[in-house]
């Protein structure tokens, strides 16, 4: 079958609004760049559009390494490391040693998200550790849910929206990487390996959607009629609802570059 990558995308700040990319290098997080920032609570709990969908509206660019930041009725900011501490902060099950970023950007999205919240960075230094029942060892991600990537097929995308009537926009489901090429809708959901260039790319385990594909993320409005039908095609046995699968990096040489476009072979179960 032939296939090839039809969109990339990393997401520099969790939550935040996608950045759409034609070639990305890897890292040892996965994408470079991709969800090494955070908004965290006053308790240091991580914040996402699962409970404030307005941060889909908080657009980001990484120039340099710095994190700029753009929002409806807000100046733009460039958040410049200024004097950071590092904190422990929580994501999911995980306790995580983060940098803070500024007071100054700590306010800006206090200020457009309404409430206190804190920016903090995901140093080289950091340790979090993919789980090794699905990953098995040697592997880590930044502050991700829990997986360096996300892998998704456009076939996918294409059935969904027959189903739902209007076309998705991929950016609701969050993946790093669309696949598009000659095969069925969820095929994905067979597959175990991808190898694109000097690049191989291991899925170990399907995704379980939460809230956030509701979200729209042009405006931020929600409309749950998307999620119904997810559940009506995409329920699995354990009750949960699937799409794409997560991805851990299972070769790559320095410095390896993906791009759109790249042809891509997969591996399925036999």
């Amino acid at each position: 079958m032939s296939a090839y990558i039809s969109q990339l995308a990393i997401y520099p700040l969790k939550s935040a609004a996608a950045i759409a990319l034609t070639q990305s290098v890897l890292s040892s997080f996965g994408l470079q760049h991709d969800r090494r920032w955070l908004l965290v609570d006053d308790e240091g709990k991580f914040i996402t559009q699962r409970q404030y969908a307005q941060m889909a509206l908080i657009h980001v660019q990484v120039i340099e390494g710095v994190l700029h930041l753009a929002a409806p009725n807000m100046s733009p900011l460039i958040a410049t490391p200024h004097h950071p501490q590092q904190i422990t902060v929580t994501v999911w099950q995980d306790t995580v040693m983060a940098l803070t970023v500024s007071e100054e950007a700590d306010t800006w999205l206090s200020q457009f998200l309404g409430f206190s919240v804190r920016l903090v960075f995901f140093p080289e230094y950091s340790q979090r550790v993919v789980d090794t029942a699905w990953a098995g060892v040697g592997h880590q991600t930044a502050f991700s849910d829990g997986f360096p990537l996300l892998v998704i097929s456009q076939a996918s995308f294409d059935d969904l929206s027959q189903r739902w009537g209007q076309a998705i926009d991929w950016r609701r489901f969050r993946p790093n990487l669309v696949i598009a090429g000659d095969f069925a809708p969820y095929s994905e959901d067979t597959w175990t390996a991808l190898k694109i260039g000097d690049v191989e790319l291991a899925l170990v385990k399907p995704c379980s959607r939460c809230v956030i594909p509701s979200i729209n993320p042009q405006t931020g409005a929600k409309d749950s009629s998307l999620n119904r039908v997810l559940a009506q095609h995409r329920r699995a046995n354990d009750g949960k609802i699937y799409l794409g699968q997560n991805a851990i990096i299972q070769k790559a040489s320095l410095q390896s570059v993906l791009h759109i476009g790249d042809k891509v072979q997969i591996i399925s179960k036999s």
